[in-house]
């Protein structure tokens, strides 16, 4: 039995070469920002609308120490039920500032938070603060107020839990694009 030989490529197909490598150049660079500089995550739930819509995937930076006022943030908290659970919201504050709640208003320093301009406020009629964002942590807010778990509930979100800064929109196609803030 003949031991196998190798193929020579045919002087025909050696055009193709420079295009395959060109591919797995574009794979290995679009894998490397996807998953090593920026992580994904799925959306879960309408707390984000209109800028965030359920099943959203977005792209999170890593590394992400310096928030700021407007900046949409992934963070791990515990929920209502004592379970940890990564969220999805605004800052409207940064450490230093006072804020007061008023329904489902934010004030900022004493004046109405300009963050989420497009944000949905629903008829609550409670009242939080004022109180100031103690040094190390960030308040931060739902786009869609009423049905948001937010600072509201969870309290000051310290930047050790905070995981990236969400800045681009990928799947579905339709929606694809970068978040302005």
């Amino acid at each position: 039995m003949e031991p196998p030989r190798l193929i020579a490529w045919r002087s025909s197909d050696r055009h193709f070469l420079p295009i395959a490598v060109a591919l797995v150049i574009v794979l290995a660079v679009a894998v490397t920002l996807l998953y090593v500089v920026h992580n994904v995550l799925k959306v879960d739930g309408a707390s984000m609308e209109p800028t965030l819509l359920q099943s959203d995937r977005v792209l999170v930076t890593r590394g992400y120490d310096r928030p700021e006022v407007g900046d949409i943030v992934s963070f791990t908290s515990v929920d209502r039920n004592g379970t940890t659970v990564r969220l999805i919201k605004r800052v409207v504050a940064l450490a230093g500032d006072r804020v007061e709640i008023v329904g489902d208003s934010a004030y900022v320093n004493g004046e109405s938070s300009v963050a989420a301009p497009d944000a949905y406020i629903g008829s609550a009629s409670y009242r939080l603060g004022p109180m100031t964002v103690p040094d190390g942590s960030v308040y931060v807010l739902g786009d869609n107020r009423p049905v948001s778990l937010d600072s509201r509930n969870i309290g000051f979100v310290p930047l050790s839990s905070i995981e990236g800064e969400v800045v681009a929109v990928i799947l579905p196609p339709s929606r694809m694009g970068r978040i302005d803030e």
